[in-house]
């Protein structure tokens, strides 16, 4: 570190860092060996995304709903009849815990459209183009 005029120092900085090594003193602040906290030299990390395994099938995708005031933060539920209950016993179930099921939200969206969805990619090799 060295002083870079009345009010800015340049900072030794990480080869990986590509920003400029001066700052501004009302950026920075004293640094106090005997303060140091071993916690904040831990790098905090969101916890791994678990994906929701279900142990029965699906029977049968009954509805769909889809809530969200926008497009970032739309989503969709879909209503599943599980195998071994009745249709009465169905639960709703966020889409992006039913990816074991693709197949059967499928099948629900060719009954009830006529098209497939095109949230999975084409097996074609064609470009359709012009």
């Amino acid at each position: 570190m060295s002083k870079v005029g009345s009010l800015a120092y340049r900072l030794k900085l990480p080869d990986r860092l590509k920003i400029h090594p001066n700052f501004h003193v009302s950026f920075l602040k004293k640094f106090h060996q005997h303060l140091l906290d071993t916690a904040r030299q831990q790098t905090q990390r969101a916890p791994p995304v678990i994906q929701k395994e279900f142990e029965k099938t699906v029977l049968k995708i009954l509805d769909h709903r889809t809530m969200g005031q926008s497009k970032k933060n739309i989503r969709t539920n879909y209503l599943v009849h599980w195998s071994g209950e009745s249709e009465a016993n169905a639960t709703w179930e966020r889409d992006v815990t039913l990816w074991q099921f693709e197949e059967k939200l499928d099948e629900y969206w060719v009954v009830r459209e006529g098209v497939t969805p095109l949230t999975r990619a084409s097996g074609s090799s064609g470009g359709g183009g012009l």
